[in-house]
This record gives structure tokens, sequence and C-alpha cells, in this order.
């Protein structure tokens, strides 16, 4: 028999995919879209993670808790007749399969923005919406959420409930227009596509004469990364308050140690009142093989 038209989901026959429970969830920017066709080819995937930046996180989960509010049910005065009077847009709280290198930069990331959210299931399809309306219908598209990520300081006790996302759709209408992605390829393929996280911090004041900025930068809570030359950081104009971030003298000190002039124009190092934002990203030909954190430098005054 083929799927009955007749009840939801050809409930008379064997034509229904089960439920199946969430194994990792795909964080990326609230924008991403794949066309019907495009959403099949690993490439397109791939790009965004490696080249566009806009696939930030797969992240495995030990548990989770669906934390959606029950509906509000009132009784009519006089008929006694009961009616529902909202609909609660569905919650989660994920708790992550994560160590606490990685848990730190999504504290450091995850600070309540709006975000786009992919499932994997456990069954390896990729849960998200097909697009039913305006001018992008058939675009295969991640769920917008609010997502804040959480610890608790320490971890409890024989418990795996320390890192924790909190995860509140911002549609419901979205998750009524699921779409299972079947793959043929494995979400594992897009771990292996991910950039190597780097962490770079402040070791030092900046030097008031030269705005130099020491810093240090190791391969996420490992060893330090050496060999990075200036063309590996990123300035950003739109973090920033200064038009043009950009670096002077560059030098590598050892050990994953470095140093650099930060200046606000060519040979202008910046001053009091400056304010710029700076990352390592590194490159081979257009895919991006590592990357770090944002820093924040303030100027001084000379």
């Amino acid at each position: 028999m083929g799927c009955s038209v007749s009840l939801p989901g050809g409930l008379n026959t064997d034509c229904q995919m089960p439920q199946a429970e969430i194994k990792n969830v795909l964080i990326c920017d609230k924008d991403v879209k794949f066309s019907f066709t495009e959403k099949d080819v690993l490439a397109n995937w791939t790009t965004k993670i490696k080249q566009d930046l806009t696939i930030h996180a797969i992240a495995g989960l030990v548990n989770y808790s669906p934390t959606t509010d029950d509906p509000n049910i009132v009784t009519n005065a006089v008929s006694k007749a009961k009616s529902i009077t909202n609909r609660p847009v569905p919650s989660f709280e994920f708790m992550l399969d994560a160590n606490v290198c990685d848990f730190k930069a999504i504290l450091q990331t995850l600070k309540g923005g709006v975000y786009g959210i992919f499932f994997e299931m456990q069954d390896g399809t990729i849960q998200g919406y097909l697009d039913q309306s305006g001018t992008e219908v058939g675009y295969f598209k991640p769920y917008k959420a609010r997502i804040n990520a959480y610890t608790k300081g320490a971890q409890e006790i024989d418990s795996n409930e320390s890192f924790k996302l909190y995860v509140n759709f911002l549609n419901s209408n979205e998750l009524e227009n699921q779409f299972y992605l079947e793959p043929s390829w494995s979400v594992t393929e897009l771990l292996d596509a991910m950039p190597i996280g780097l962490n770079i911090v402040k070791t030092a004041i900046i030097t008031a004469a030269t705005a130099t900025q020491a810093f240090q930068v190791n391969t996420r809570c490992a060893e330090g990364k050496t060999g990075l030359v200036v063309g590996n950081l990123e300035f950003s104009a739109s973090k920033s308050n200064v038009a043009t971030p950009n670096a002077g003298t560059f030098a590598e000190v050892g050990g994953g140690a470095y140093t650099v002039v930060v200046e606000k124009g060519v040979s202008t190092p910046i001053v009091s009142g400056d304010l710029v934002y700076m990352r390592v990203k590194v490159l081979s030909g257009s895919d991006v093989t590592h990357l770090s954190n944002w820093i924040r430098i303030e100027g001084i005054t000379p």
C-alpha cells in the first residue's frame, strides 16, 4: 500500500518517518540558506564552514530537555467549554558534549544573539525547515533561535549537565515546516572542514610610545601556535571604532608569543580613545584553516 492521503501522514500504512532523537546541533548565522538542489551537495556546506565562516560550530549533545511552556487553557464561564488562548514557541535546554576549551569559546560567543540552528538526528538526517512563504519558497534553512551559553562554574559530581545552551526558537511556523535532509555524506565530513580553533590573549599592557601590543596564540588550550606572519592578523572595521585598523611592525617572540604595532592608518599608531578588534585567521587558498577569537585592543596616549 502507498501512503494514504485520507489520514495525516499515512497513519494506516508503514510510510511514516519515526521521530528520532537529536545527536548534534549545527549553529550558524541566522541567514544561512540552501536552495532545494544546493542542500544535497557537500561542497555547498563546507564552503559556508571554511570560507564564508557562517556555520560556526557543530556541538554534540549529552542530553537535552524540551522547556516549551504549556499552552494557556481557559474555561468559558457559561458553556464551560475549554479553549487554548496561545501557542507557546518551542524552547530547549541542551547539555553539550564539550571539553572546557571548546565551551570557553562558546561562552564567549553565544551571549543571547539570534542564530540559526540545524539538528543532526541519530539516524544521520539533518533537520531544518523549508521556507513556504515570501520570495524564498523551497529554501532549506536553519531554525532561528536566541541562544545563550551558560556554565555553573564547576562540573557537578557524576553530572554532564554543566555545559548548557538555552535555545529559544523565534517562530513556531518554522518548526511546522520542518524538513529532513538525508545527505549522501556524513556530518563528520563537516567537522573535518571546521577551522582549527586558536585562542588569542593579550599578555601585557600596550606600550604607550609605539602602540605595541603583546599577545599569545595557542591552539585551543594546547601548545603555542608558531610561524604566524602579519598577514594572518585580521582587523574588524565594523567592530573597531577606527575606519582602517591594521598592523604595523610585527614580530614573533617565540612559543606562540608575538608583538604588533596596532595602527589606524599607515604609520599612525592608535591613541587614547581608539578601540580595535583583532583576531588570527590563517588561509590556505580560499579556505580558513585556523581561526581565533577576537581580542579588544584599546588605544593609549603616547
